[in-house]
């Protein structure tokens, strides 16, 4: 039986890293997260995990402040396969929720030799005005989605000594030829949770490309900069409202955005847990 493996990189997300890493228990052998200066309570809700789960969730510190996700992924795929006997990698950020609809994610991936590549499709999820607010778990509370996937899918990899997890991990590249197979996995996404959780996140994330300088290509996180850019020029409360009109919805079966825009409707679609 092949090892499945979920590798993270994380940065202050003590609301939703609870949920999102016990769920992966559920779905895969053992977790490896990257604790990338979080000032949050994020490292005492992993700390609290790995003891929890002792020799199945290995939690290591990241100090590097620069956001290089294919460096610093690939890096933790090669320690997942040393310290904790990968076979297959699951890439995933700390707002992703994980499942198959042809069951665990360990049993499945150990089905699909030859291949090496398995996409997930990523829908996102959004807040709105019916989300019950004294809801602390974003990925209960956050029950509505888009009803089309985002244009950029995840992957589930193989471990091979070629294998370069890409930035965002939308994709894994090998240097000698692979298979992709089917899309059998797929993903929820609770990306913005509250206007405050996105100025943060837009902050953190514009810091680390800034840090990274011309180690990562200027095309690569263009909205990170672009946020970062509107945070420093003109404070949270600009960013607040592109969060209202862009990534909330105060009535999510209508039509259009906060600011008039068409928009389709949102489904009503929460995840299950176990």
């Amino acid at each position: 039986m092949s090892r499945t493996v979920a590798v993270t990189m994380v940065r202050d997300e003590e609301d939703i890293i609870g949920a999102t890493v016990r769920h992966m228990l559920h779905e895969v052998d053992a977790v490896l997260v990257a604790d990338n200066r979080s000032i949050d309570g994020t490292r005492e809700v992993l700390r609290t995990i790995e003891e929890e789960h002792p020799g199945r969730v290995l939690v290591v510190d990241d100090p590097d402040p620069a956001y290089r996700q294919s460096a610093k992924m690939t890096a933790l795929a090669s320690r997942a396969r040393t310290e904790l006997g990968a076979e297959w990698i699951v890439p995933f950020d700390a707002d992703e929720w994980w499942y198959s609809p042809f069951g665990r994610i360990a049993d499945v991936l150990a089905e699909l030799a030859p291949w090496s590549i398995v996409p997930a499709p990523l829908f996102d999820h959004m807040a709105t005005s019916l989300d019950v607010v004294t809801e602390a778990d974003p990925t209960r509370r956050l029950g509505w989605r888009r009803t089309e996937p985002n244009p950029l899918h995840k992957v589930a990899c193989r471990w091979r000594v070629d294998l370069t997890i890409a930035q965002g991990n939308h994709d894994a590249h090998y240097i000698t030829p692979i298979g992709r197979f089917d899309p059998v996995l797929v993903v929820r996404h609770f990306p913005y949770r509250s206007a405050e959780h996105f100025v943060r996140k837009a902050r953190n994330g514009a810091e680390a490309y800034r840090a990274a300088g011309d180690s990562i290509s200027a095309d690569l996180g263009a909205h990170w900069r672009q946020w970062g850019d509107l945070l420093d020029g003109h404070g949270p409360e600009v960013l607040a409202e592109v969060y209202r009109v862009w990534y909330f919805r105060e009535d999510p079966t209508g039509c259009s955005l906060a600011n008039g825009e068409p928009a389709a409707p949102l489904i009503f679609d929460p995840v299950v847990h176990p």
